[in-house]
């Protein structure tokens, strides 16, 4: 009967054994934080070219709206381009105010070729930032309405 209870008592000692459960519990997360690089512009644009001085070129127009960017990259600048270029006697430029530690290539002559507004720019969000527009005709310039898409892009120095 010893022999049975000592038995019995190994086997109860192992099943609790087996089934033991504890009070911590860990687990592997793992995160993946991708680059980022946004820009967005807001207001929108329209500029008239109707005076001007006797003997003198037209006046030039402006306008003037705000864009916003974040990044969590290094070394970017934003470019713009024109989906076309400017007819003849006719410029546009652009000027944007550049983010905190990235440097502004202030006015600037747009075409259908990028060119860089704003460069330098490293882990940074603004918002609210100025992008101001000059339109510039000479005597050359035709009368008519004349409108054009800009691209703006962020990309490596």
């Amino acid at each position: 009967m010893k022999r049975f209870f000592t038995l019995f008592a190994l086997a109860l000692i192992a099943s609790s054994t087996a089934f033991a459960q504890s009070n911590v519990a860990t687990q592997q997360v793992s995160i993946n934080v991708s680059e980022i690089a946004i820009i967005a512009v807001q207001g929108s644009v329209s500029m008239t070219i109707n005076q001007a001085t006797a003997g003198q070129t037209p006046d030039a127009a402006t306008a003037s709206a705000t864009y916003a960017v974040t990044t969590n990259g290094t070394q970017k600048k934003i470019t713009a381009e024109l989906d076309s270029d400017m007819p003849t006697g006719l410029t546009l430029n652009a000027t944007m105010a550049a983010p905190s530690g990235a440097s502004s290539a202030g006015k600037t002559t747009l075409s259908s070729s990028a060119v860089d507004l704003v460069t330098n720019v490293t882990k940074v969000r603004g918002n609210g930032l100025s992008l101001a527009y000059e339109a510039i005709a000479t005597v050359d310039a035709d009368p008519e309405n004349v409108s054009r898409t800009v691209t703006y892009t962020i990309t490596n120095n």
